[in-house]
């Protein structure tokens, strides 16, 4: 993926869908290092899974605990148990370690996919009367071509009054007065 494709990714996502995108990030930087330890890839095990627990605390410190402190409060811990599980990975090189942290990162994701699934339904029936009234809108201004045809069509000597408005005689359209000569 494309350094400015992810950018414009980022910049218009929904604060739902960047949560699902870092979600996604911490679990695939995280089997990036248990791929890395079981090639004994010192190096790039440390690099991938310092990238997941980077995505791990973001996650812990976007917590917005003046909303629901005792929710947030389970969630920081859990935070924490999946970040020390990748710290631990990270320092003793272990798989059984990541795989701890991925189960946990894995179940949070389907539970934020589920939560946008339902957020998406819930706005759509929200939507739903205001898209029977744009629909009654649309319909109304169809009808108003119709309805200005039949005064186009009524007898020129005869004023036209629109309800509320003083009656105008139209204008019969005159032609040029001047020729060309060539």
């Amino acid at each position: 993926m494309s350094s400015q494709y992810l950018k414009t990714q980022v910049m218009t996502a929904s604060p739902e869908m960047l949560q699902l995108m870092l979600w996604d990030g911490a679990i695939r930087f995280a089997e990036q290092g248990k791929d890395a330890i079981v090639r004994k890839d010192i190096e790039g095990s440390y690099k991938a899974l310092l990238r997941a627990q980077r995505i791990v605390m973001e996650l812990n410190t976007s917590l917005r605990h003046n909303v629901n402190p005792e929710l947030c409060g389970k969630m920081s811990a859990l935070y924490n148990f999946m970040y020390r599980r990748l710290v631990e990975a990270n320092v003793q090189k272990e798989v059984r370690l990541v795989d701890e942290a991925l189960e946990i990162m894995r179940h949070q994701r389907e539970t934020w996919s589920m939560l946008m699934s339902q957020l998406a339904r819930d706005r759509a029936a929200e939507a739903g009367p205001t898209l029977e009234e744009n629909a009654a809108a649309t319909d109304a201004a169809e009808a108003i071509p119709a309805a200005t045809a039949s005064l186009a069509d009524a007898p020129r000597a005869n004023p036209v009054r629109l309800s509320g408005y003083p009656a105008v005689r139209p204008t019969p359209v005159r032609k040029p007065s001047f020729s060309v000569q060539v």
